[in-house]
């Protein structure tokens, strides 16, 4: 099967389930996108209040049905703890760029690296994507260790133009 963007691809894992965001997770996307945490080592607009995420929900509708953007809730026992997202694809090309985020109480849990396991297999098997990059603070360790363990290669000699403290990892289908 190839994926078209016709119908929002819903995953689940060993205990997360992945869908689409909705209007019913205004707050989850404002708890997840102002905490202080999470922001720390990541430069991106900050919701003010809640219309800010119900506007930010409404882009990612909208890209995906541009085919730009798959942008994922993830859900612990019916809980929405983060988001993962594929965001500048280029089924042409076969890319993307990931992304991610998790509730600092969710930390060192190995769920993001469950989450991250589930949702390269879906790029690469079911998307035949072949590069995807993550792009991550310099001195986000937590998320380098991810991006190591699943065998993204740090790419030394490209730069993340407008933010230099950004390094970009890429991983290929072999």
């Amino acid at each position: 099967m190839y994926f078209d963007f016709t119908t929002f691809p819903n995953l689940e894992s060993q205990r997360l389930k992945y869908r689409e965001l909705g209007f019913d997770d205004i707050e989850a996307v404002y708890s997840l996108r102002s905490n202080k945490i999470i922001n720390a080592l990541i430069t991106r607009k900050i919701p003010d209040n809640l219309e800010d995420a119900k506007d930010f929900i409404s882009v990612c509708l909208q890209e995906f049905k541009k085919g730009n953007r798959i942008f994922w809730a993830m859900e612990l026992n019916k809980k929405v703890i983060g988001t993962i997202v594929y965001h500048r694809i280029s089924l042409e090309n076969k890319y993307a760029e990931i992304g991610y985020e998790l509730d600092p109480s969710f930390h060192q849990k190995g769920l993001m690296s469950e989450a991250m396991k589930t949702v390269l297999d879906f790029g690469f098997n079911k998307m035949k994507l072949k590069t995807i990059e993550a792009f991550t603070h310099k001195n986000n360790t937590a998320s380098k260790a991810l991006l190591k363990k699943h065998n993204f290669v740090f790419q030394p000699e490209r730069k993340d133009i407008g933010f230099d403290h950004n390094r970009i990892w890429k991983l290929e289908k072999s």
